[in-house]
């Protein structure tokens, strides 16, 4: 199935589910605000999105220019989690999640190796481009970052520089909570869209 048509099921798929779901409700599960008149506004991916009811549409605040369709599958299917979202403060790799292992090359290649190709060495950068998110600093390696991605989703980023004999290395932790939010293709979607913005 082409991509652009995978996306398209994917956003059907989720809509078809969300139909008749107490949106109030489920947002309060998932630290959202309440949806008034038929919008419900939050923050994700260091932006301010609106998502317009009843076609579930997405747009950055004040635009009629609709977001990727990547991060509306992200918006929606963090919409579909039906259980309390609470961080456990256990951080986890992406191979631990369901099918993690499988999509484990693909994760690596859209997200932290052209990362670490991109920054190299230079820690100033990665801070500079840091600041597109809301992101706090977390002591683990050389540098890591804890970064707001929607609702109660954090991933943490780990850098570590280089030297003569070592090339930089990075890490994305997910807090174990992903696992009731997304499959491994998913948070590979993720990690590969904040990964993009901080090139």
């Amino acid at each position: 199935m082409p991509k652009k048509t995978g996306f398209e099921e994917a956003i059907r798929l989720a809509i078809e589910k969300l139909r008749g779901v107490d949106l109030a409700g489920r947002c309060a599960l998932l630290g959202l605000p309440e949806p008034q008149k038929n919008t419900l506004k939050f923050h994700a991916f260091g932006s301010d999105l609106e998502l317009r009811l009843p076609g579930f549409q997405l747009f950055p605040a004040g635009s009629d220019k609709p977001v990727k369709s990547t991060d509306r599958i992200l918006v929606l299917h963090y919409l579909l989690c039906d259980l309390p979202l609470n961080n456990t403060g256990e951080l986890i790799s992406f191979r631990e999640l369901q099918g993690g292992r499988f999509f484990w090359e693909p994760f690596l290649s859209r997200s932290v190796r052209p990362l670490m190709k991109r920054i190299g060495n230079n820690l100033e950068l990665l801070k500079k481009n840091l600041d597109s998110f809301d992101w706090e600093p977390v002591s683990l390696g050389d540098f890591a970052a804890r970064i707001h991605v929607l609702g109660k989703v954090y991933l943490t980023l780990v850098y570590r520089v280089g030297d003569e004999e070592f090339p930089p290395a990075a890490d994305l932790l997910f807090d174990a909570c992903v696992k009731r939010v997304y499959n491994a293709e998913d948070a590979a979607v993720l990690a590969g869209r904040i990964c993009l913005n901080l090139m």
